[in-house]
This record gives C-alpha cells, sequence and structure tokens, in this order.
C-alpha cells in the first residue's frame, strides 16, 4: 500500500473498514505518541503501554472522528488524555496518608482547598485551549503541539513531518495567533 496519501485519506478507510490503512497511520504517528508517553509514565515499559492503548483507543473510536484530516490532532488529543489519566492514577497509588496530628491535617485540607481552585482554573484554561485548537486545521494545531507540548525543536518537528523549519515557524506563529484570536473571542462571548 503507498504510503504517500494525506492523515484524511487513511482515516476514511480505516473508516470504512479497511484495518491495513490504520497501520499507515501508526507507523506515522508512533513517534509523537511514544515521546509523548516517555514523558508522563514511569518506565519504558508503561510508556509502551500507553503508546498501545492510545492506538488501540484511536482504531475503536475512529467512527466518532468528524473530520478525518485532523486525525494527527484528535489522535494527540486521546494520548495526551490517556497520560494524564495515567499520570493522576499513578498519584492517587502514591499519595500517603501518614499524618496523624490533627493540626496537621488542618493544614493539608486546607491548603489542597486553595490547589484544587487553581487547579480548576488550569483545567479550566485548558479546555479552552483544547476547544480552541479543534477549530486549527492540522496544518497548524500539529505544528503547534509539537512544539509546545512535546517540547520538540523545530529541526526535529521538520523531520518528523517532512516540513521546512521556516514553514514549521510559520505555522507555530500562526497557530499562535490563531489560538489567541479564538481564545478572545470565547473569552468575550462568556462576558457577554
Amino acid at each position: 500500500m503507498p504510503t504517500d496519501e494525506s492523515d484524511g485519506t487513511y482515516a476514511r478507510r480505516v473508516q470504512d473498514g479497511d484495518r491495513e490503512a490504520f497501520r499507515v497511520l501508526v507507523e506515522r504517528y508512533e513517534g509523537m505518541v511514544f515521546d509523548l508517553a516517555h514523558q508522563y509514565a514511569d518506565s519504558p515499559e508503561d510508556a509502551e503501554d500507553l503508546a498501545q492503548d492510545t492506538f488501540i483507543r484511536a482504531y475503536r473510536r475512529i467512527e466518532d472522528l468528524k473530520n478525518p484530516d485532523r486525525f494527527s490532532s484528535w489522535l494527540y488529543g486521546i494520548a495526551l488524555n490517556r497520560c494524564r489519566d495515567y499520570a493522576k492514577n499513578v498519584r492517587r497509588e502514591t499519595y500517603a496518608f501518614s499524618r496523624t496530628d490533627e493540626e496537621e491535617d488542618a493544614d493539608v485540607l486546607a491548603g489542597s482547598g486553595r490547589d484544587q481552585a487553581g487547579d480548576l482554573l488550569a483545567e479550566e484554561r485548558s479546555e479552552r485551549l483544547w476547544a480552541a485548537l479543534d477549530d486549527l486545521s492540522s496544518t497548524y494545531a500539529t505544528p503547534f503541539l509539537l512544539k509546545y507540548r512535546d517540547g520538540l525543536t523545530y529541526k526535529a518537528m521538520s523531520g518528523r513531518l517532512d516540513v521546512s523549519v521556516s514553514a514549521l515557524k510559520v505555522r507555530v506563529h500562526r497557530a499562535r495567533k490563531k489560538l489567541r484570536n479564538l481564545l478572545d473571542d470565547r473569552y468575550d462571548e462568556r462576558r457577554a
């Protein structure tokens, strides 16, 4: 099977029942997914499990993909959510309840209330950013995510996406500008 067609073409084929087309998408994005999983996982084995689980979830949910041309952003969202779930579970499992002094417990609870408010605000901002990213085409969203979420250099992005460094710089700049406008518009709508 030739592998020079767009993500959307392969995603549509998978939606139509072509299981072999999904292999091409996995090969294209396994690096991105594994890199993200390694940022969250405690071990290489856990990172591999996270990445594999991401692709399994994507395959099972591909019918939910409304815009196949935005496959990479959609896949990244699945991977990020899976990694965040993993991180939450690890934190939950390793949290130590070792304090027994009531005064210390009260301090912890008071402090966690403040942290929860900050966490909620950060989560709300994150949700607004993801909603705005969904409005961007994958041409802009993918380089933006690789740059700011994954911390890739333009050179590394260029090798992965097969796009020139200068084109990627322009795309990331335009993505920032478009996101800023989208977020400003949504903020104005919420205030009205």
